[in-house]
């Protein structure tokens, strides 16, 4: 396995090396329409898909011919079009913003990898990233086989990921996820005072995203969410080193509890001290980390369905002298 690991690890320093972003070549990123959209011009159907951009915004794209079709020939706002069909939206000459891809493989077998996932490092495209992403740096590292992540981290999260060897293999860990049989384990570091050496937070957290993709707590029309947390260190700075561990798996559910609870996690660009919202929400290569890391987790194994554990090395914040 070490030898096999060691070869991963070689086809990944490769794969970025240069990143596969940091050439200027055009994107696209894909436009399709749903079903309520069916009989409506393209320039109306856009305004409904995609709320941050106005009808002013959609115009000027299609005057400088950036909405096209499959064959990539511009389109008119006016064109109609039915449900299913497929355009896309074209980005000219992007080079994206530099990431760590630092990617580690802990364990591999022919049914699970286990990915030290490192931050900066968006996991699929999306925003101003297309190739910079954990899925893109995968697939070139395991061609012509394509890895399925089976669950999510952050952009800023560090950590343990599973990855299925196959979309079949994928299917059994989600599931997993999905029942609430995975135990998640995380490190976080904080500012703020606690409340016991171990406490929990059951705050219903939004469904929806809001200013800048962030969650909230939402007493009213929130989703459940539970997690736990235990003081491991009480650092000289104030700062503290906590176990996180979340009972569901809500967006951005350890970082919003925190938030909430007046202990923001350090490093962190958007959930920020006295409930405030940053403007950032992927981190540079050069900024300070986020002090959170998914460090252990246990499960059944997708292919003999036994229990299996991991845990991540233990990053440098989570100690006295970071």
């Amino acid at each position: 396995m070490q030898l096999l690991i060691n070869n991963r690890h070689a086809a990944i320093r490769q794969a970025v090396t240069p990143l596969p972003g940091s050439q200027p070549r055009n994107q696209f990123k894909a436009l399709n329409i749903p079903g309520d959209c069916d009989g409506l011009t393209l320039l109306a159907a856009l305004g409904g898909m995609v709320a941050n951009m106005s009808t002013a915004d959609w115009l000027a794209e299609f005057a400088q011919g950036r909405i096209v079709n499959r064959e990539q020939d511009p389109v008119a706002a006016s064109q109609i079009v039915r449900a299913g069909q497929s355009y896309r939206h074209l980005f000219p000459a992007v080079t994206e913003p530099p990431v760590n891809g630092a990617v580690e493989i802990l364990h591999e077998d022919e049914a699970l990898i286990v990915v030290n996932k490192p931050a900066p490092l968006p996991m699929h495209a999306g925003g101003r990233f297309f190739l910079n992403t954990l899925q893109h740096i995968l697939n070139t590292a395991y061609h012509p086989q394509s890895p399925y992540p089976a669950h999510r981290l952050d952009a800023n999260t560090t950590g343990l990921l599973l990855v299925g060897r196959t979309r079949r293999f994928a299917s059994r860990l989600q599931a997993q996820f999905a029942l609430g049989q995975v135990e998640k384990t995380y490190l976080v570091r904080v500012a703020g005072p606690l409340p016991a050496d171990e406490f929990a937070c059951d705050a219903p957290i939004s469904a929806r995203s809001g200013e800048r993709c962030s969650r909230r707590v939402d007493q009213e029309n929130g989703l459940p969410a539970q997690t736990g947390f235990r003081v491991l260190r009480r650092f000289a700075d104030g700062t503290n080193l906590l176990e996180a561990r979340p009972l569901t798996g809500r967006t951005n559910q350890i970082r919003v509890h925190l938030w909430h609870l007046g202990m923001p996690v350090c490093g962190d660009a958007i959930y920020l001290p006295g409930r405030q919202l940053g403007r950032t929400q992927t981190l540079a290569v050069d900024d300070p980390p986020l002090c959170l890391q998914s460090a252990r987790v246990r499960f059944l194994h997708p292919l003999t369905m036994e229990p299996v554990e991991f845990n991540a090395p233990l990053p440098a914040w989570a100690s006295e002298n970071s």
